[in-house]
């Protein structure tokens, strides 16, 4: 809640609109509700503004090219979608083959497969390296 005091001045501003008193006699024309009025009355014409057949024309032509160029936009990522989802299938096949042989190579060349061949030719295991080597002063 604002508190004012009473002693403070407002200023105000004189009213800038001019408006026209009617006259003594009271015999001014009739109103449209049969009114007596001080206020003329100002008629506005709301208009909607014309179009002219040539900017029709242009506006459904360029709304054409725009809607072309968005179809052919879409058609063409459907396109690269496809071909990224081929080549991914592509890849995960190639990449199951790889990890495929990579576990082969490695089960041939891994220390047990060595081992029994190692045995096969007649090598002798020689146990655990676990010896303590001595260097003498």
């Amino acid at each position: 809640m604002m508190v004012q005091s009473p002693l403070k001045k407002h200023d105000v501003r004189p009213n800038l609109r001019k408006v026209e008193r009617p006259s003594g006699n009271g015999k001014s024309g009739p109103t449209p509700s049969n009114k007596r009025s001080g206020y003329n009355k100002v008629k506005s014409k709301v208009s909607i503004p014309k179009l002219k057949p040539w900017k029709i024309i242009l506006g459904s032509i360029v709304i054409g090219v725009i809607g072309f160029a968005y179809l052919t936009h879409v058609f063409a990522t459907q396109r690269l979608l496809e071909e990224v989802q081929f080549l991914e299938a592509e890849y995960n096949r190639s990449r199951a083959q790889f990890d495929e042989l990579k576990l082969q190579y490695d089960r041939m060349v891994g220390p047990a497969d060595i081992y029994e061949k190692a045995e096969a030719q007649g090598f002798i295991n020689g146990g655990p390296a676990n010896k303590v080597i001595v260097i003498k002063e």
